[in-house]
């Protein structure tokens, strides 16, 4: 973050390439603790690399103590903002949800800069939904399962940490992993990773289940319903928030306490201590700095890690004839450990017009579709698989060259190896090229032995990044 002094206590700053106004930065957010602006977007500016995943392309609320939080005889005024206003800088990202009779406009936290800025604005408190949008600013089923461990009156953290562990053993026996975070407020939230097959209300109704499940089983300590008056002396298990239209506060966000307190990722033995307590900003710039993000297996189900993992594509500057299309793919498999064709030499040039489709049961079922082009087979994973209809497109993440021989395998790919899983031929054939603009667009119709007739158009969408190896394949009326 470079630095330009102005006057006063102000500072132009920049940050990604974007210069930002800071103002007022002595003035104080917290006054129990002496807490300034400066140490918030110092703070913010500390856990960005471990909070910016569990908050980019999610629809940002923001509370706001513009006068900062006050004291417990008179506490700061606060504001929920949703809609962005004029002042908002032109480069935040954003994103707009209609509505019936309105439509709102909201940032997306997805880079330093922006969460800079909200910092600047005394945005202490970030609230997303748990689920993100699309490219194209549709959006999508949750990518998470929330719960919300609330204490009534007469119950405290250890109590939460009591129901967390129950709440634990009943997701571990649906397949999901929970992960705690102390609130920094109250109570703890529980988080477990989704594979984005179910809508909003479908994982509500689960997490809605489960909350009656744990209330039925411990009715002296449990409950479920969001009555205040039923919730003195037990702990309410919020699953409402699993809701398309709510929000919970983001990970590693501050909190408008009267102390500086975080949302912060913990380990399930440290829920096991009597000593269990909140954690405050500076507590979490340590904890990160030693141990990073806990809670980095939360973003393991999103689309960009699925098996073949979609790194980055070398980008050559010789010809095609001149480099080794296959050297990505040879450094990923050991010929002695799989099954599959890894050839020794460099791919030969070829005019053949072959595709095969393999379906793919790696960590994450998805299908491989490979287009024969250069000597290769150039290649996409497709996690929702072909696409069958015409107004929807399906995400293909583009993955190494693979060789020619490909075409043909069958068969199991040994556990631990890249790729490990069964793999078969969904579709094999040939195809008539209309179009191939390498990196940005391909048209082809594929003359399948099992499926048929059917042309797709191939879309670079992608931008910097994990998303640089995004596009859209879609399926188009054949002439």
């Amino acid at each position: 973050m470079a630095q330009k002094k102005t006057s006063g206590s102000d500072q132009i700053v920049s940050v990604d390439q974007h210069r930002i106004r800071l103002t007022h930065l002595d003035k104080v957010l917290y006054p129990q603790t002496g807490t300034t602006k400066a140490d918030v977007i110092a703070y913010y500016a500390a856990v960005a690399e471990v909070m910016l995943p569990h908050v980019r392309d999610r629809a940002a609320t923001r509370k706001r103590w513009v006068n900062g939080v006050g004291t417990e005889k008179k506490p700061g005024m606060m504001f929920f903002q949703k809609n962005l206003d004029e002042s908002t800088p032109s480069w935040v990202k954003r994103r707009t949800i209609e509505h019936k009779d309105h439509a709102n406009q909201y940032p997306l936290v997805n880079d330093l800069a922006t969460l800079t800025w909200l910092a600047q604005i005394a945005a202490l408190e970030i609230h997303v939904p748990q689920w993100q949008f699309g490219r194209t600013g549709t959006i999508k089923n949750p990518d998470r399962l929330v719960l919300d461990l609330d204490p009534g009156d007469g119950m405290g953290l250890t109590d939460c940490a009591e129901v967390a562990r129950l709440a634990r053993e009943i997701l571990k026996d649906m397949g999901l992993d929970p992960m705690p975070v102390t609130s920094g407020s109250k109570g703890i939230h529980l988080y477990a990773a989704l594979d984005g097959k179910q809508t909003a209300d479908q994982v509500s109704a689960v997490a809605h289940e489960l909350a009656r499940a744990l209330e039925a089983d411990h009715p002296d300590l449990v409950v479920s319903d969001m009555k205040k008056s039923l919730r003195d002396s037990r702990i309410l298990v919020d699953w409402s928030q699993n809701s398309g239209n709510k929000t919970t506060v983001a990970p590693y966000s501050l909190r408008g306490r009267m102390r500086p307190m975080v949302a912060a990722p913990r380990s399930w033995r440290e829920l096991a201590s009597r000593d269990l307590a909140h954690l405050d900003y500076e507590q979490v710039m340590r904890r990160v700095k030693k141990s990073g993000d806990l809670l980095d297996a939360l973003t393991a189900g999103h689309l960009s890690a699925l098996e073949p993992t979609p790194e980055h594509m070398a980008r050559f500057d010789a010809t095609p004839q001149a480099r080794d299309r296959l050297e990505q793919y040879r450094s990923k498999r050991d010929a002695a450990k799989t099954p599959e064709p890894v050839p020794k030499g460099r791919a030969a040039a070829s005019s053949g017009r072959s595709f095969v489709i393999q379906e793919h049961h790696a960590s994450r079922l998805h299908w491989d579709f490979r287009l024969e082009h250069d000597g290769v087979l150039v290649s996409w994973a497709l996690p929702k698989g072909v696409p069958t209809e015409y107004k929807k497109n399906h995400l293909a993440v583009q993955t190494e060259d693979h060789p020619i021989e490909y075409g043909t395998f069958e068969g199991d790919i040994p556990k631990g190896e890249y790729g490990g899983g069964h793999v078969d031929i969904w579709d094999a054939g040939t195809y008539e090229l209309e179009k191939w603009r390498d990196g940005e667009e391909v048209i082809a119709t594929l003359h399948g032995e099992k499926h048929g007739k059917h042309k797709y158009a191939l879309i670079h969408t992608g931008g910097d990044g994990k998303a640089e190896n995004n596009w859209l394949i879609h399926l188009m009326k054949a002439d």
